[in-house]
């Protein structure tokens, strides 16, 4: 490596530690889209649990996890309206529909952060593709000499 010339020893030099932070950002895309996948899927349960509760008779028994995988059984007073958060801890009684309105809308927000990321996500992969090239020709020069 000593006889490959300086500019190429620091342009190999470079190359490796974009290579690095690239695929360190692409690992920190993949961990991002995996949380938003699991709240997207619980976003979907949700809204489907709220069409539920709307066609449902006050004074229906539900089982309501209490964690644990454990239930407690109770009598379902109000079906047409519930309660979801705002964000900061704060939550609101809705109507079903405003409820079901709200839950599609953060849905549509995953979605497109995702797209977002999933976008993003292949423009590092063809970034890394084509490092990699010039840093293999300089590391193979280098063994040749």
């Amino acid at each position: 490596m000593e006889k490959v010339p300086l500019e190429e020893r620091q342009r190999l030099q470079r190359i490796l530690a974009e290579l690095e932070e690239y695929q360190n950002t692409a690992e920190l895309l993949r961990q991002q889209l995996s949380i938003w996948a699991s709240s997207l899927s619980e976003l979907s349960m949700t809204v489907e649990t709220v069409k539920t509760i709307k066609g449902l008779k006050p004074d229906t028994e539900i089982l309501v996890p209490i964690g644990s995988d454990s239930f407690a059984t109770t009598k379902i007073a109000i079906t047409d309206r519930v309660i979801t958060g705002l964000g900061a801890n704060i939550s609101a009684e809705r109507s079903i529909e405003d409820a079901v309105k709200m839950l599609e809308a953060r849905i549509s927000e995953f979605e497109d952060h995702m797209e977002q990321a999933k976008n993003e996500l292949e423009k590092l992969g063809e970034r890394i593709e084509s490092l990699r090239p010039e840093a293999e020709r300089i590391l193979k020069r280098s063994e040749e000499e």
